[in-house]
């Protein structure tokens, strides 16, 4: 009867470099996620017979040895019953931005984001690519969510500006983040035209600046209206970097200063 096994083949420390070595021990050189075999020792044998290369005296250790004819070493493990239940059972899945179909979960892992896209999969690569395509386009118009994690019951909400020194034209937004991990944001994932801007040019070439702290408590609705009111105040739709108003009612309204 066979069982369920992954392996992975890594180098020896003795031979690691910047490489193949990390704090936290040997990099893995192959996985192999799935092998049918009745032991360990049929899984070495298959190993063997798959990736010759690595072991050139024909034996495969399972650790670290003396032995100055080693190079690599392989770690084998049974497979958790949730790893079971995912090959075994039907857990197909489709890319949510180029819809390739996927047999499942386990030999094709999913790239998710649930802070953003909730339940939605991508294809996992090392570019990214799917999730990074649908991201560009998701938010092509808005920022990024603020990071819940980073939110307690009493943080209190920016109204901040960021502006060109040299046009000063600017960018207005709300989080409830920290105003430096909200220009992080923009910096480096936002996918907004403001965003893409933003990283062809120097940091150097703008300000930061927070424009009002609200109380944590303040209802959604009052702040998307000064949020709006400042985007009028200073114009930044049509001469600045926001793409669409928070509020358009703002546009028909009287504000107390």
């Amino acid at each position: 009867m066979s069982n369920y096994f992954k392996a992975f083949i890594r180098v020896v420390k003795s031979l690691n470099n910047d490489v193949f070595y990390n704090s936290f021990g040997s990099e893995n050189i192959i996985e192999e996620r799935l092998i049918l075999a009745e032991n360990k020792e049929e899984v070495k044998a298959i190993l063997l017979e798959k990736y010759p290369q690595f072991f050139p005296n024909n034996k495969v250790y399972s650790k670290e040895t003396k032995d100055t004819a080693q190079f690599f070493y392989v770690v084998i493990f049974e497979l958790y019953d949730y790893e079971k239940k995912q090959i075994t059972e039907d857990t197909s899945w489709e890319c949510s931005y180029c819809k390739h179909k996927h047999s499942n979960t386990y030999l094709d892992r999913p790239r998710t984001q649930e802070r953003l896209f909730g339940d939605k999969m991508f294809c996992k690569s090392d570019e990214d690519y799917c999730i990074t395509q649908y991201k560009k386009e998701y938010y092509k118009d808005i920022e990024l969510p603020d990071d819940e994690n980073f939110i307690k019951k009493d943080s209190p909400v920016y109204i901040y500006k960021v502006t060109e020194k040299a046009s000063g034209k600017c960018y207005v937004g709300k989080t409830k983040n920290a105003p430096f991990f909200r220009w992080w944001n923009h910096l480096t994932h936002s996918c907004s035209p403001f965003g893409i801007y933003l990283r062809q040019t120097k940091l150097s070439d703008w300000t930061f600046e927070v424009l009002v702290e609200l109380p944590s408590n303040t209802a959604d609705e009052d702040v998307f209206k000064i949020e709006s009111k400042y985007i009028k105040d200073f114009d930044s739709i049509s001469n600045g970097y926001n793409s669409v108003i928070s509020n358009k009612n703002v546009l028909k309204c009287d504000f107390e200063e």
